[in-house]
C-alpha cells in the first residue's frame, strides 16, 4: 500500500491509530506540536503520561513539524484533544493540500459549542473530510480486540475511501451521512460516562447503572435530535455503542475520573492524573447549549453542577429520583 498517513496528535488514540494503520503496512507520520512532549517521544518511542507502557514502532516516523507531516502524506487524520483542535486547524490551514482528511477528536468547543469538524471548516473550506467515531478504548485497539467504528463524512466517496482504508480483521467500519449525530454521540456520551464512574463508586450496582445509562441514551437522544442528528445514529455505534463502552471501561477517563470524584474527590484526582478529561469541558458546553435552547437535560445538569459547583453527587441522585413522575 503507497499511501502515507499522517496523524495530527500523539495522545493515546493517535498512538492507538499509528499502531494500527503501521500493522496495515502504511507509511505513518506522527505529529507532536510540543517541542518537549516530542524530544520524550523520540527518545522513549512512548507517550509515558497518556499511553505508558506502549512503543510506537520505529517505522513510524514522529515529528515535531506540521508542515513537514503535511509534506510528506497523502491523508490526514486529526486526533489532537478537543480544546487544542481550534489551534491545529489554524496552523494546518497554512499548509494543507487538499488531502483526504479524518477527524478522530470526539468533544465540543465549549466556548462557542461547536462541533469539531464546524470548527475545522471555519479554517478550511472543504467536503474533503470525514469524522470517525465509536467505542474505540484505544488500549484495546493496540491489543488487536476486534471492535467496529463508524465514519460520516456529506462526502459519500470520502467516507467509503476511509472505509477502506481502515477496515481490517480487528477493525470493521461503518458508513453514514450524519456528520452530526455523529460528532453529538460521540462527544455527548463523555457527559454519561463521568456519571457511571459516579455511580461506580458509590457501589450502587448493575439496576442503578443500567437505568441511568437508558436514561442517559434517552438525553444524548434528546439533545442530538435537536442538533440536527438522526436517531438511529444515537442508537448506533457512535451513541449507544461508544457510551457502553465509556461507561464500563477500566480504561476510561471519563468514567475512572466520575469514580474519583467519590473516591478521593475531583480536585485530588485531576492533580493526581496528567490525562485530559474530555467530560469536563463537554459538560460545560451541553449545559450551555441546553440553556440556550431550552432541551430539558436532567442528568446533565446534575453532572455540571457537581463538577463545577461541587454539589453533592448524593443530593444530585435523589433530586433525580425524585423528580415528577411522568410517561417513559
Amino acid at each position: 500500500m503507497g499511501e502515507k498517513i499522517g496523524i495530527l496528535g500523539s495522545g493515546g488514540w493517535g498512538i492507538a491509530l499509528s499502531i494500527l494503520l503501521n500493522r496495515l503496512k502504511y507509511k505513518v507520520y506522527l505529529w507532536e506540536p510540543l517541542r518537549e512532549n516530542y524530544e520524550i517521544l523520540i527518545k522513549k518511542r512512548e507517550n509515558v503520561d497518556y499511553f505508558k507502557g506502549v512503543k510506537i514502532p520505529g517505522s513510524v516516523k514522529i515529528s515535531n513539524s506540521i508542515e513537514e507531516v503535511v509534506d510528506e502524506t497523502d491523508i490526514l487524520i486529526i486526533v489532537v484533544r478537543s480544546s487544542f483542535f481550534r489551534k491545529t486547524a489554524l496552523l494546518l490551514k497554512n499548509v494543507y493540500k487538499n488531502q483526504p482528511l479524518l477527524v478522530g477528536t470526539k468533544g465540543l468547543e465549549y466556548q462557542t459549542g461547536k462541533r469539531m469538524s464546524e470548527v475545522l471548516r471555519e479554517f478550511i473550506k472543504t467536503d474533503n473530510f470525514a469524522v470517525l467515531s465509536g467505542p474505540t478504548i484505544a488500549k484495546e485497539i493496540v491489543k488487536g480486540y476486534p471492535t467496529a467504528a463508524v465514519i460520516a463524512s456529506y462526502n459519500k466517496d470520502i467516507r467509503e475511501f476511509f472505509q477502506k482504508l481502515i477496515s481490517c480483521e480487528k477493525f470493521r467500519v461503518y458508513t453514514t451521512g450524519d456528520v452530526i449525530g455523529v460528532e453529538i454521540g460521540g462527544s455527548f456520551k463523555n457527559i454519561i460516562a463521568i456519571g457511571a464512574g459516579i455511580i461506580d463508586g458509590l457501589s450502587f450496582g448493575i439496576n442503578t447503572k443500567s437505568s441511568y445509562l437508558s436514561r442517559g441514551l434517552n438525553e444524548m437522544i434528546r439533545i442530538g435530535k435537536f442538533l440536527g442528528g438522526e436517531e438511529r445514529t444515537f442508537r448506533g455505534l457512535s451513541g449507544l455503542g461508544d457510551l457502553i463502552t465509556t461507561s464500563f471501561s477500566k480504561y476510561s477517563r471519563n468514567r475512572s475520573f466520575g469514580e474519583g470524584i467519590i473516591k478521593i474527590g475531583k480536585e485530588e484526582y485531576l492533580k493526581k492524573v496528567k490525562m485530559v478529561i474530555e467530560g469536563i469541558p463537554t459538560t460545560k458546553a451541553f449545559y450551555k447549549l441546553s440553556k440556550k435552547y431550552s432541551v430539558e437535560l436532567p442528568i446533565t445538569d446534575s453532572i455540571y453542577r457537581i463538577i463545577y459547583k461541587n454539589s453533592n453527587p448524593f443530593d444530585e441522585i435523589r433530586n433525580l429520583m425524585l423528580r415528577e413522575l411522568k410517561e417513559e
